[in-house]
């Protein structure tokens, strides 16, 4: 249970809520930030955050319940009852996305893409601060034990007791997931400033590509340290449990992150085609997006769950990871023009 922070009218205040309301609060001020860079009106990071943050619970609590039903009591508690069951990040993401084509629909802002771009920073913050407020719960750690004392501390591992007062340090999956997106935001906002503006051949959009890239390089930090949690969110399936014998072993995340890859490399494969400067060089990229699937869904994901040979198969899967995000990123330049 997490550490309380304090009671509020007998109502107590966990540190971990209070966590992922500093990330909320950062989430905010940035995005306001950065839009405020390119549009005098803020209406719409406003509407985006408040929409946002409705349908960002409503889908990750929904996905959570859906892989973890047996967690709650009923549907109407996962909605009710906060303190019990947690939520899928994935679902965070869906939210936001949503929430970002909705308030340019009803004509807050001219473009969904440069809102996405404002915003993918405060997100990846958000996300991070998600992270870190593990801390003070039980959650997010991993399977794997570290045993040699010269680890047995933060970043590295996290310590926990039994119910017999036996001590087990594991690697701080949660930590080492939040320093991934602090660097990952560091990342997000150079390429903002640097590249957010770059036009790109016709018909590829101009804005958007920050929050594409931002898809592809968060799911590749996730396929990894989703893969080494012993409490991550499977995907077993309520009314289609045939899938199960194929997906049980999968995690929601993990195919989060692929599917967003491969609609990213889609997209920009797609423009490339439409706009008539498709290349050789674009079905290598296919083949190189495909072999690094092969090689974390099966040097990295199965191999690991059947060896536990966890150094040699997360290798195999933090380089497959780095080739799927490479062949995307070079997707995007293909796109990019070269002189803006």
């Amino acid at each position: 249970m997490s550490g309380i922070a304090a009671y509020i009218n007998g109502a107590p205040i966990y540190w971990s809520a209070v966590t992922i309301t500093l990330g909320l609060l950062g989430c905010l001020l940035l995005t306001l930030a950065l839009y405020r860079g390119r549009s005098e009106n803020s209406t719409a990071v406003w509407a985006l955050f408040c929409l946002g943050f409705v349908l960002a619970v409503f889908f990750s609590r929904l996905l959570h319940w859906y892989f973890n039903s047996e967690t709650y009591g009923s549907f109407a508690v996962a909605f009710t009852d906060f303190s019990v069951g947690s939520f899928c990040i994935p679902g965070v993401i869906l939210g936001v996305w949503l929430a970002a084509w909705i308030v340019c629909k009803i004509g807050l802002c001219e473009n969904t893409g440069k809102l996405l771009d404002c915003a993918t920073p405060g997100m990846i913050l958000l996300l991070a601060f998600i992270r870190l407020s593990a801390l003070f719960n039980s959650t997010c750690r991993s399977r794997i034990l570290i045993t040699q004392k010269t680890f047995q501390h933060l970043p590295v591992a996290v310590s926990s007791t039994d119910a017999s007062g036996n001590e087990t340090w594991r690697l701080a999956t949660f930590f080492i997931s939040f320093i991934l997106l602090m660097i990952l935001l560091c990342f997000c906002l150079g390429f903002y400033f640097e590249k957010g503006r770059k036009k790109m051949k016709e018909p590829c959009a101009r804005y958007g590509n920050v929050a594409r890239l931002f898809l592809v390089y968060y799911g590749a930090i996730e396929i990894v340290m989703d893969s080494t949690r012993y409490d991550s969110p499977l995907m077993h399936f309520r009314f289609i449990s045939y899938l199960n014998q194929y997906s049980a072993f999968i995690s929601l995340a993990q195919v989060f992150a692929a599917a967003t890859a491969l609609g990213v490399l889609i997209y920009y494969s797609a423009k490339a085609i439409k706009g008539g400067y498709f290349r050789f060089y674009h079905p290598l990229l296919w083949i190189l997006f495909l072999a690094s699937l092969v090689g974390i869904g099966y040097l990295g994901e199965y191999t690991v769950q059947r060896t536990a040979n966890y150094i040699q198969c997360y290798a195999f899967m933090s380089v497959s990871c780095l080739l799927m995000a490479l062949s995307v990123f070079w997707a995007y330049l293909s796109c990019r023009k070269r002189r803006s």
